[in-house]
């Protein structure tokens, strides 16, 4: 069973501040994976977020698919203005991880210092307008193939132009939105958001929301049988 102590905060980056609260034994969370019944652990924390999951921007289908399990990685990986979720989360934070069991897995920290390590040498940093002009041109070869057919009319060489045109354009788009779609290219999710949907939606004709939907529970839990739904 929970026994009551006191404990301070763990991580500097964390808002919660030092107050009665309880130890869990990670087998204690792990029973609590329902959707009407979740918790779920991060950095050594337990937070429960049963009345929360179905507001979580990302979907509540990746917090059901933590639900009892350690989610520091997913949360690492996932968002990127950690400031400003973490003073969300003080108000479902319930617990601590007991001493013995709060370090994190080896493989877990090799891959938070492989993440680390590639911060340190600029991998993350991005150029927004490389992805400007690459929009650009993909609009570009959009318009161009319409214009084909609307200049040369009807014929093998002016639809076989024009479906190269949009061939190359629908290619890229579908690989530009998937950066829009992680929320990646500019320091702002509304303006991500926005270009997001006009490359996915207005030039692919997917529902960008769909996309999100999937493509997250992909990354949250890549490979994992029921959990990803690429598989």
């Amino acid at each position: 069973m929970a026994t009551t102590t006191t404990v301070a905060a763990t991580e500097a980056e964390d808002t919660t501040t030092t107050k009665p609260t309880y130890m869990y034994t990670r087998a204690e969370v792990a029973l609590h994976k329902k959707p009407k019944d979740l918790w779920i652990i991060i950095y050594g924390r337990v937070y429960n977020v049963t009345n929360w999951a179905a507001k979580h921007p990302g979907g509540r289908r990746l917090l059901e698919h933590y639900g009892g399990e350690d989610a520091s990685l997913a949360f690492e990986s996932f968002h990127n203005n950690k400031k400003f979720v973490r003073g969300h989360m003080a108000k479902f934070y319930i617990g601590d991880i007991v001493d013995e069991e709060k370090e994190l897995p080896e493989i877990s920290k090799d891959f938070l210092r492989l993440r680390e390590d590639m911060i340190q040498k600029g991998f993350f940093k991005v150029n927004p307008w490389y992805f400007t002009l690459l929009f650009a041109h993909i609009v570009l070869f959009e318009v161009l193939g319409f214009a084909i057919l609307w200049y040369y009319g009807n014929g093998w060489l002016s639809w076989l132009m024009s479906a190269v045109c949009l061939t190359v354009s629908q290619a890229q788009a579908g690989w530009l939105q998937h950066d829009f779609g992680h929320r990646s290219v500019f320091n702002n999710t509304r303006l991500n958001k926005f270009v997001h949907d006009l490359s996915i939606c207005y030039m692919k004709g997917v529902s960008s929301g769909w996309w999100n939907f999937r493509h997250y529970q992909h990354h949250a839990k890549p490979n994992v049988y029921l959990k990803d739904p690429d598989i």
